[in-house]
C-alpha cells in the first residue's frame, strides 16, 4: 500500500511540477490568475515531494522489519531445540531421582518413624540445576511467543507495504 502510494505522490509530484512550469511560462491577460495558478501547483508540488519523501522513510522502515521475518523461523526453531534438550535433561534427572526414591521406600521398614523418613531423603543436588533449566525453560517460550507475535506483525507490514503476505 506505500508503494502504491509512493507512485501516486510521485506521479502527483510531476504532474504539479510540469502544469507549474507550463503556467509560469504562459503570458495572458489575467495575471493574477497565472500567479494564482503558479502558486496553487507550487504548493501542491511540493506537499507532493514532502509526501514523497515521507513514504520513502516509512517504506525504509518497512523493509527492514519484513527483512528479518526469515530470520524468524530459524530463532524459533533455535528455541524450541533448546527447549527440547531441557526437557529431556529435566525427565532424566527426575527419572533419576525417583529411582532413587525408590530404592530408598523399598528398604523401610513401615514401623520407622517420620523423622526417619526425613532424614533418608537425600537433598536433590541437582535441585538448583532444574530450578536454572525451568527459567530457561520458561524464558525461552516467552521468547518463542514474542517472536511469533512479531511474525504476525511483519505479516501486517507487509500488506501495509506491498499488499502482501
Amino acid at each position: 500500500m506505500l508503494i502504491l502510494i509512493l507512485g501516486i505522490a510521485v506521479l502527483a509530484l510531476v504532474t504539479f511540477s510540469v502544469l507549474t512550469v507550463r503556467y509560469a511560462n504562459r503570458d495572458s491577460k489575467y495575471e493574477g490568475t497565472i500567479y494564482d495558478l503558479f502558486f496553487v501547483f507550487f504548493v501542491m508540488s511540493g506537499m507532493s515531494g514532502l509526501l514523497c519523501v515521507s513514504l520513502i522513510i516509512a517504506i525504509c522502515c518497512s523493509i527492514t522489519e519484513v527483512a528479518t521475518a526469515n530470520i524468524l523461523d530459524e530463532k524459533i526453531a533455535m528455541y524450541q531445540e533448546e527447549n527440547t534438550a531441557i526437557e529431556q535433561d529435566i525427565d532424566k534427572i527426575v527419572k533419576e531421582y525417583l529411582a532413587h526414591e525408590h530404592d530408598t521406600f523399598a528398604d523401610l521398614k513401615t514401623e520407622e518413624s517420620s523423622i526417619t523418613l526425613v532424614t533418608l531423603f537425600p537433598e536433590l543436588k541437582s535441585d538448583t540445576l532444574v530450578q536454572q533449566q525451568l527459567e530457561i525453560y520458561v524464558a525461552n517460550n516467552a521468547k518463542i511467543k514474542s517472536l511469533k507475535e512479531e511474525k504476525i506483525n511483519i505479516a501486517k507490514t507487509k500488506w501495509i507495504l506491498y499488499f502482501g503476505r
